[in-house]
């Protein structure tokens, strides 16, 4: 099983990863803005090069060393996500607040370091407290807290989307590792209700709602403000289950707001067609089993939780990602991962793959240490 899981695992990747740059290289010649047209494809190129190297470090990190650091390292991505409230340093585009640019380093956002270190600081919570996982206060309350904290940063940067992706993934892993269901339950109601008066008090939002509601209706109160998610239907539409074939898209020519990063899926299914798009899904659902086996394999608490939250914290925005673009969800502001542009996003996305392929490798080395070694050796048989 577990060499069953690195295999879905490595494969799906591969195999979404190299669907993003085709498509990033089919798309990125029609953004505006960008005066040479390789620049796109290039910069992707640099970014997912250093991420493999990265990547081929960070397998060989054994879970234990993590989980010493885990203190440091989540307090390292919650100063992170308090510095984008920084002036000088953190920077404000479209009016949110999700970005960071330090001298001398590329700018990126502080939300994709901060998705995995609070993965890590609610793993390590939990690992040296295994007996009290079902008590109010130190296996619901205070691990809810080192989830709040950097959900709550991100939430304030502007960032909802990215937010409630990250409090989605913490609540799910609550559940998964077998927080009880009666502390949960009324936190969920409470978020959602305090998230409905946000949104309805939130001009923007709650139009990007009403526009959802009526996407197939011309009414010109709509048509800017669900025009992404109109067009991206219509590329659904003209690719049909054929597709147009590779490059002869039409909605990318500045039809289609974002077609090289959140809306980058109807292009792959208005010039591949739906075998392409469903293939995608698939890919999705093979990286899920594959990072379930691992979590489901894995000898300690720390090692199964945080499989459960890398795992998550992937495919929670790529299934948004996804009902958004066939209109099942309002409009929403997440990448898909390992196809969308973007660095940081792909960045941290691979570096999540190769910390549970790590978690992966440990298991294979534990349940070996805890086998017999008479299993180990083949025994002759006598014909």
């Amino acid at each position: 099983m577990p060499r069953l899981a690195t295999f879905l695992i490595c494969a799906s990747v591969a195999l979404l990863v190299a669907m993003g740059m085709v498509m990033l290289a089919s798309t990125s010649y029609w953004v505006s803005g960008v005066e040479q047209p390789h620049f796109l494809i290039n910069r992707q190129t640099g970014v997912l090069i250093v991420s493999l190297v990265c990547c081929c470090v960070l397998v060989f990190l054994k879970p234990d060393q993590l989980r010493s650091l885990a203190p440091w390292v989540y307090g390292f991505g919650v100063v992170l996500l308090a510095l984008c409230y920084a002036p000088y340093v953190g920077v404000k585009i479209n009016g949110a607040s999700r970005w960071l640019d330090f001298p001398g380093l590329p700018r990126f956002q502080a939300s994709e370091i901060g998705k995995i270190t609070t993965m890590v600081g609610i793993a390590a919570w939990y690992a040296g407290r295994v007996a009290e996982l079902r008590t109010f206060w130190k296996g619901f309350v205070i691990p809810g807290a080192i989830l709040g904290l950097p959900t709550m940063l991100i939430f304030f940067e502007k960032d909802m989307d990215t937010a409630m992706a990250v409090g989605l993934t913490g609540i799910l892993v609550l559940v998964c590792i077998g927080v009880k269901l009666r502390y949960i339950t009324p936190v969920v109601v409470a978020v959602i209700a305090v998230g409905y008066v946000v949104i309805i008090n939130d001009d923007t939002r709650r139009q990007r709602i009403e526009a959802w509601q009526h996407l197939e209706e011309n009414l010109k109160e709509y048509q800017d403000i669900n025009r992404q998610q109109w067009r991206s239907l219509l590329g659904f539409g003209n690719g049909g289950v054929e597709g147009r074939g590779l490059g002869n898209g039409i909605e990318k020519h500045g039809y289609l707001p974002e077609a090289h990063t959140d809306f980058i899926f109807p292009v792959i299914g208005e010039e591949l067609g739906l075998w392409f798009t469903l293939g995608v899904v698939i890919c999705y659902i093979a990286f899920g089993i594959g990072g379930f086996i691992i979590a489901m394999n894995a000898p300690d608490m720390f090692m199964r939780t945080m499989a459960v939250g890398l795992t998550m914290l992937l495919l929670i925005p790529a299934f948004i990602n996804i009902a958004v673009t066939v209109g099942l969800f309002p409009n929403a502001g997440l990448p898909l991962p390992f196809i969308s542009y973007g660095g940081t996003n792909l960045m941290f996305s691979l570096w999540s793959v190769a910390l549970l392929i790590g978690i992966n490798r440990e298991s294979v080395k534990c349940e070996r240490l805890t086998t017999p070694e008479f299993m180990h050796t083949p025994v002759p048989m006598k014909l």
